[in-house]
């Protein structure tokens, strides 16, 4: 039994002894394995912890020490990462550089460059920053990509290019079809310095999150492991009170993303750091880019998955020898 939700430890736990003693006892007596997977990030509710579990698979250093004090042992813990969907399995060594031309099919494979990316999705190979409100485009996603479009156009005016566009913003809408129509043309009129491109429910998010520069999101515990695992620094808009609220020095404490609680304070963070250097690379963005990277678990999935088949394995043999 695998349990990925903070309230499904004791009761099923209970459960599961009654039914391997055939109701002789509810506290112990079981033989069936019981794992659980804990999808929250920098913080949890304590009821995620059950000292009675076989394993405890945790992503963080802060969640193994919650789940110690609340009396897990450390051989039962397990700590690979957050388990992410398939499309932030493998990431790119380096995304700003093409690759060799008579290697170009060996460095392809796993690598996820970004203008060829950017080429693949429609988008110019240009400082991207993305904006994304979840599957129902909740958390302020108008104001917040308003804001920003003004100060790209701002930055790109300072800056003098008349070529094109300098910069863009995609803005992730999901099922929310009001913000989509608000955030389009004729509704709005975008600068002719910035490139935007205002989407409904996308389900190639990595593919996104590979084409930007910067993440704005709320603290979403899924969400920050995927940018992590792109390379991606975030900038936090909000947050859960309770488990979420812990993502936030997650992000800041690893380096590759703020806190910003208003629509101003994002759009200037944003402005500061496309305009900490004319070029993405050598920026406080190629900084935190690294930290980001260091702070990914792409494999974690695939270590859960190995470990659980495992656990049935095993217990199977068991089961032949009875």
């Amino acid at each position: 039994v695998v349990s990925v939700h903070p309230l499904c430890q004791a009761l099923p736990l209970k459960i599961l002894n009654s039914l391997d003693t055939n109701g002789a006892s509810r506290k112990e007596g079981r033989t069936t394995p019981f794992v659980t997977v804990v999808t929250d990030l920098g913080g949890a509710h304590p009821t995620w912890f059950n000292a009675g579990v076989d394993k405890c698979f945790v992503p963080s250093t802060v969640l193994r020490e919650a789940a110690m004090r609340r009396g897990v042992k450390d051989e039962q813990i397990v700590q690979y990462g957050l388990p992410i969907r398939r499309g932030f399995w493998r990431f790119g060594a380096d995304y700003s550089q093409s690759p060799t031309v008579e290697n170009e099919a060996e460095e392809m494979k796993g690598v996820h460059h970004k203008p060829t990316i950017r080429d693949q999705l429609g988008l110019l190979d240009i400082p991207t920053v993305l904006i994304v409100g979840g599957g129902d485009g909740m958390g302020g996603i108008v104001s917040q990509a308003k804001a920003v479009g003004e100060k790209l156009q701002a930055l790109a005016s300072k800056r003098g290019d008349k070529d094109g566009p300098v910069s863009q913003m995609v803005v992730v809408c999901g099922n929310n079809k009001a913000a989509q129509m608000s955030l389009s043309p004729p509704e709005t009129k975008w600068g002719s310095d910035i490139a935007v491109n205002v989407l409904g429910f996308v389900d190639n998010m990595d593919e996104y999150m590979r084409a930007s520069d910067i993440l704005v999101t709320k603290a979403g515990p899924g969400t920050i492991a995927e940018a992590s695992i792109c390379g991606l620094p975030c900038i936090l808009s909000s947050f859960l009170p309770g488990q979420e609220e812990g993502n936030v020095p997650y992000v800041e404490e690893n380096g590759f993303g703020c806190y910003r609680g208003s629509v101003e304070g994002i759009a200037e963070t944003v402005e500061s750091w496309l305009g900490s250097a004319k070029d993405i690379d050598g920026s406080v963005l190629e900084q935190m880019r690294d930290c980001a990277l260091r702070a990914a678990r792409p494999d974690a999935t695939l270590d859960i998955a190995r470990d659980l088949a495992d656990m049935v394995y095993k217990r199977r043999e068991e089961l032949k020898k009875l």
